[in-house]
């Protein structure tokens, strides 16, 4: 299957071609068949680039146009998937009906829309939720503004919460304020799916990604010293569950998110230190420890799309075999729920990647490195992370006394 965009060419009544406000139109090509669909944008000639086939950044609105040409190329393929998957014979005709099922409603851009559901309920809100509503637009718009992450529906996933978490957390929010945040854009997201406008679901993964407020104010989650050397030697021949052991590992040894790792190119791993630049300006150096090197010689002579510096995983299926492996090597120690009121659970039944920071933070304290030095490693100023550990730490060492 072939897609593309381009834009019409219409001559007027007098033979000149019509160049203000032309439609973009959709072009999915398959088995020798075409079918065109109307994308319901319109440019003038002049904002159209014909070989990126996407409207240029010099035209007034572009990057929401482009976000909705996007979303339909997308929503075309999953299209052409379904039939495939289906007993419908795949025609011009079954594939323009099941499209038009699948697209979203057009809409302007995600912050108009966001705009459209504050002005439409506002009426029906007390003034403290409108406030709180308008906070959040404010929040998003910031947090696009300085990360350079843009916020459309399809970006809406575990990447974003990651970086939109850690976002909230250099500007000082408590581990609450930021999941009731993320509880408000959900609240919106239902609307915009109820709506018709959104046709992507994987926020509805945000609340498992995070961890309930209760739990988090009281102690995150880590693996001590031994747990994560028994990680790091764990045998396997399935090849995905090898990546993502070494690529957690690496990220408990050189004190990065999953978010950074994912960006990290060839480039930015040099012989003794990890160059970790953020999307919004910035650059951070992390000396390697031997542990990291060993994990990067592993995978520097190998080459990935986009020249990165590891193979391309996404968070979930990480998660997955982390909790796979951590069962395998019995991390059965109890932590607490992911929600309030549940009973403690195993190690294993709560590995994620976001451990990995906080598993370095755990073991370098252990190891005596100043705490401004870890903050500089971990990019956090005043990291509220390390100052719970080290309470946790000191509670230990008063136990001592208990044994005497």
């Amino acid at each position: 299957m072939r897609i593309r965009f381009n834009i019409e060419k219409r001559k007027d009544a007098s033979g000149n071609l019509l160049s203000a406000e032309r439609p973009v139109l959709m072009s999915v090509t398959f088995g020798g068949e075409r079918v065109i669909i109307g994308t319901g944008v319109k440019v003038d000639m002049n904002g159209w680039n014909p070989d990126l086939q996407r409207i240029q950044s010099s035209y007034p609105g572009y990057q929401s146009l482009n976000n909705w040409l996007e979303s339909l190329q997308e929503i075309a393929g999953k299209t052409m998937e379904a039939l495939e998957h289906s007993d419908n014979e795949v025609n011009p005709v079954s594939f323009r009906q099941l499209f038009q099922q699948l697209k979203p409603k057009y809409s302007s851009g995600f912050f108009d829309l966001f705009f459209q559901f504050m002005e439409s309920n506002s009426s029906s809100w007390s003034n403290a939720t409108y406030r709180k509503v308008r906070t959040l637009y404010n929040l998003l718009r910031e947090f696009e503004d300085q990360s350079g992450y843009v916020i459309a529906f399809q970006n809406l996933n575990a990447l974003f919460l990651e970086e939109f978490v850690t976002f909230c957390s250099e500007r000082g929010y408590k581990h609450s304020t930021t999941y009731k945040t993320v509880n408000n854009l959900v609240w919106f997201l239902n609307w915009s799916t109820d709506k018709g406008y959104n046709v992507y679901r994987e926020y509805r993964q945000f609340y498992k990604l995070m961890d309930a407020p209760d739990d988090k104010s009281q102690m995150p989650l880590f693996l001590h010293w031994d747990e994560l050397m028994r990680l790091k030697e764990y045998l396997t021949d399935n090849r995905r569950m090898e990546r993502a052991r070494d690529l957690f590992c690496f990220m408990c040894f050189a004190g990065i998110r999953f978010s950074e790792l994912q960006n990290l190119r060839k480039e930015d791993l040099k012989a003794d230190e990890v160059v970790v630049r953020r999307p919004g300006g910035g650059v951070r150096f992390i000396p390697m420890n031997k542990y990291a090197r060993q994990i990067h010689h592993k995978y520097e002579n190998k080459y990935y799309l986009n020249k990165s510096a590891f193979p391309s995983m996404s968070i979930i299926t990480m998660n997955k075999y982390l909790r796979l492996m951590g069962k395998n090597i019995g991390l059965t120690r109890e932590v607490p729920p992911a929600s309030a009121g549940e009973d403690r659970l195993p190690l294993y039944r709560r590995l994620t990647a976001g451990i990995a920071v906080n598993t370095f933070i755990k073991n370098a304290l252990e190891m005596d490195v100043p705490v401004e030095i870890i903050s500089g490693f971990t990019g956090v100023q005043n990291d509220s992370r390390v100052r719970r550990i080290i309470s946790d730490l000191t509670r230990e060492e008063m136990k001592k006394f208990d044994l005497k």
